[in-house]
């Protein structure tokens, strides 16, 4: 099972990138290799395929399988070639627990995924004790392959916040590695902090803009979105976090800010794939398509990042060049 310590660090949540096929959206497999070795090169830890930048919800399950394999397979081979690891992680988006459980058992079966990425059910708004059980359900599962579930509470999107209470519970589960908290309550965070053991149960920030926040309450890292375009930058952010250098992590995370504004100035992940020119799947729209004021103000806040050239203790911009427009 993966050591809790290893899930230190930035790990970039992954978009799926897709093109057009005739009459059809599909994988990009192409672009997703060079997301991956992008991430890679930046020195990130992570890997995270199908999470909601991923288009969890619009992935057949048979294409997250696909993109899992990818990750495992290109992605270790080429961390392999620069002497690293890059650890990889499926998102798994299900409300229905036995549709849980079959998709942890498959990507299990089929991939060497580290660990799988659990959200909290969504739609069914299920009470705490039936979160309770389906996390300890799929964390059973995964124990069945000696590997591990990290959960992910994200309330904005699901209507269903994972309390403090109950992540304390499930942090005694030995297959339950950590948690990626996106609730953005700073205080509920802390009180998990200090109701779990740092050895056994990781801390990882959900949101980009709270990335020391959440670190200086004893969080090891972030699974980030806008680390797609700025990967260098986020890994930074975590090292310095992670070395006690405070000052500086929280200089970085400031300038960083007009680019998380920038991923999040429309629903994600429409930005990003503007920013990195690939299609996406109704019911989401590409940026274009977005009617205004929205629209003009998410191109305002896009070339805005795109202007930062260099980030205090990163130096010149690693990531990827921004699609240029009229």
């Amino acid at each position: 099972m993966l050591p809790v310590s290893q899930l230190r660090g930035a790990s970039v949540a992954l978009i799926s990138p897709m093109t057009q096929f005739g009459s059809e959206i599909v994988i990009d497999i192409p672009a997703f290799r060079r997301l991956c070795a992008t991430a890679i090169d930046a020195g990130c830890t992570g890997l995270l395929v199908g999470g909601t930048t991923g288009q969890s919800c619009t992935l057949l399950h048979d294409e997250l399988l696909t993109l899992t394999q990818e990750a495992c397979t290109f992605g270790r081979d080429y961390a392999a070639s620069l002497g690293r690891h890059i650890n990889v992680f499926a998102g798994v988006a299900a409300n229905a627990t036995h549709e849980g459980l079959a998709l942890t058992r498959k990507l299990f079966s089929a991939t060497d995924v580290e660990a799988l990425l659990h959200v909290t059910g969504y739609y069914n708004n299920p009470p705490q004790e039936g979160l309770r059980k389906h996390f300890e359900l799929m964390a059973d599962a995964a124990a069945e392959f000696g590997r591990g579930i990290i959960l992910y509470n994200v309330p904005s999107r699901t209507k269903s916040n994972l309390e403090a209470r109950t992540t304390i519970e499930l942090a005694r589960h030995p297959a339950i590695l950590g948690i990626k908290e996106a609730s953005g309550d700073l205080a509920q965070i802390r009180a998990i902090a200090e109701g779990t053991d740092r050895k056994s149960f990781a801390i990882l920030a959900g949101e980009d803009d709270q990335v020391v926040e959440i670190m200086r309450l004893g969080g090891i890292g972030v699974i980030s979105a806008s680390a797609n375009v700025w990967p260098r930058e986020f890994q930074v952010m975590t090292e310095l976090a992670t070395a006690g250098l405070w000052n500086a992590a929280e200089e970085l995370q400031a300038a960083l800010l007009p680019c998380v504004r920038a991923v999040f100035a429309a629903k994600n992940p429409i930005p990003l794939h503007y920013m990195l020119d690939s299609r996406l799947r109704l019911p989401l729209v590409e940026l274009g398509d977005l009617e205004e004021p929205t629209r003009a103000r998410a191109l305002e806040l896009i070339h805005a990042a795109g202007e930062i050239l260099c980030f205090p203790h990163v130096g010149a911009h690693f990531g990827l060049s921004m699609i240029e427009t009229g």
